[in-house]
């Protein structure tokens, strides 16, 4: 078995992380990795990913793992809105709205990511206490 692309092991994290019945669109999935790699760049440090072998020049298994979380909280902030209009029907003469409870619990799991995402970001950063 070859060995995984840099991409592939960030792909691993990410299903890692999700439950979901339908596949997700490829071009969706790109994305995401694309807005994670550069959320990533933005906070730590530059990745240099080369998009034609799917490799970084240096990333470790917590960039990885980091970075599989990143695509989750996108993933998550999707599923948020889609629930959100899903549960809120409005319309002249009607109104329902479902229990708060689903709402919530993916407002946990929203906010659970968040949090463990910015655990990891600030223990790869380098930090300097002069």
């Amino acid at each position: 078995m070859a060995t995984p692309t840099d991409y592939e092991r960030v792909l691993n994290v990410f299903y890692s992380e999700i439950r979901n019945k339908y596949p997700l669109p490829a071009d969706l999935i790109g994305q995401w990795f694309t807005m994670a790699v550069a959320d990533y760049e933005l906070d730590i440090a530059p990745l240099n990913y080369d998009g034609s072998t799917k490799m970084f020049a240096k990333a470790s298994g917590a960039v990885i793992n980091t970075l599989g979380l990143i695509m989750a909280r996108y993933y998550i902030k999707r599923e948020q809105s889609r629930i959100n209009k899903l549960n809120n029907v409005l319309g002249k003469d009607i109104q329902l709205n479902s229990t708060a409870a689903t709402k919530s619990a993916v407002q946990a799991e929203y906010e659970n990511i968040l949090q463990e995402i910015e655990s990891k970001l600030y223990k790869l950063k380098q930090h300097s206490f002069n």
